[in-house]
């Protein structure tokens, strides 16, 4: 894996700077996790190994921005969805893939995916294969028993599917993008409509990749995380929630009322539920009286936070970064 560069981001202390947090996100894909989902002019169209659940609601936000109504937007994502994805065909090798649950795993984001699953084998019947494939939720006629490697190969041409997964680093290859594991925000308490979770996690890498950079990753100190909470609150942004970072959708009736920062040597906690996130990450509940928004969270619509704003951004060398890790060893070491 190449080493992709490094930025620090920053704002200002300035009150009358841009360069700050302004909106607060209700999101399907929260940021803080390893890899960054980039919404850009073509981001309705599904992403590899995007999840049906994350697709619609993140396409009907969009479709909706752009002035069609809500059953409109529904409408046309479910359609687009299924014209991604069809006549698309995949198949599993039951022997070697399919007694893992890394490869069950694959095959169920393939098949919420909207692909069309099959499974092979050379070494079993199809009645033995039955109870995996009822799991998964694959119809029984597109299981086969070859007999031999060689007429498993030729199954598998003869069905013409676009990828055969036939061994484990198959799967664990695929699973960095299907497999990643994301930081969602909790319902605290369902009769008062709260809901709670990390707002940034410190010195947590977040890829990122445009047309002017490329590819590189940016993180946020628990210095700057400070100034980014004491700035939103001076500035009153409590209130400025929109969804799926769309500035045209902002969402009334989602208030901000609960911020704090985790800090060891002040003995503040991190958020129950999260205790692993780095010290100097920052955590927020929201109290969420519109209905609409509501439902969206319980129907897991919307799974996390996300900060959105004006940042500059400061180049890491190598050496910076080492010096870095060396300190946050030491911090962690107790003697």
């Amino acid at each position: 894996m190449k080493k992709l560069p490094v930025y620090e981001m920053l704002i200002s202390d300035d009150p009358e700077s841009d360069l700050e947090v302004d909106f607060i996100a209700l999101v399907d894909r929260p940021a803080i996790k390893k890899d960054f989902v980039k919404f850009n002019e073509d981001f309705v169209e599904p992403g590899k190994g995007e999840r049906k659940d994350a697709f619609i609601p993140r396409c009907v936000a969009y479709v909706v921005g752009e002035g069609k109504d809500a059953e409109q937007a529904a409408a046309i994502c479910y359609s687009m969805w299924e014209q991604h994805f069809a006549g698309e065909k995949i198949s599993f090798d039951f022997d070697d893939t399919l007694n893992t649950e890394r490869g069950k795993q694959l095959a169920k984001s393939k098949i919420e995916a909207g692909a069309v699953v099959y499974i092979v084998s050379a070494r079993h019947d199809r009645e033995s294969m039955f109870g995996v494939a009822d799991e998964l939720g694959i119809s029984h006629d597109r299981v086969f028993a070859t007999g031999s490697n060689t007429d498993k190969v030729a199954k598998v041409k003869e069905l013409g599917v676009s990828k055969h997964y036939d061994n484990n680093a198959d799967v664990i290859s695929e699973l960095g993008s299907v497999g990643e594991k994301f930081i969602q925000f909790a319902i605290q308490d369902e009769d008062k409509r709260i809901i709670s979770g990390p707002l940034m996690i410190a010195n947590q890498r977040i890829y990122r990749n445009d047309p002017e950079l490329g590819e590189y990753e940016v993180y946020f100190s628990p210095e700057t995380i400070k100034k980014i909470a004491i700035k939103l609150a001076k500035k009153g942004f409590h209130n400025n929630i929109n969804l799926m970072h769309n500035s045209d959708m902002k969402v009334p009736g989602v208030t901000l009322f609960e911020v704090f920062q985790s800090d060891k040597e002040r003995g503040i906690r991190p958020m129950k539920g999260f205790e692993d996130l780095a010290d100097g990450s920052l955590f927020g509940s929201m109290y969420v009286e519109n209905p609409v928004a509501w439902q969206w969270v319980k129907d897991g619509l919307v799974k996390g936070f996300s900060v959105e704003g004006n940042f500059g951004m400061a180049k890491k060398d190598k050496y910076e970064e080492q010096f870095e890790k060396i300190v946050q060893i030491l911090n962690s070491t107790m003697f």
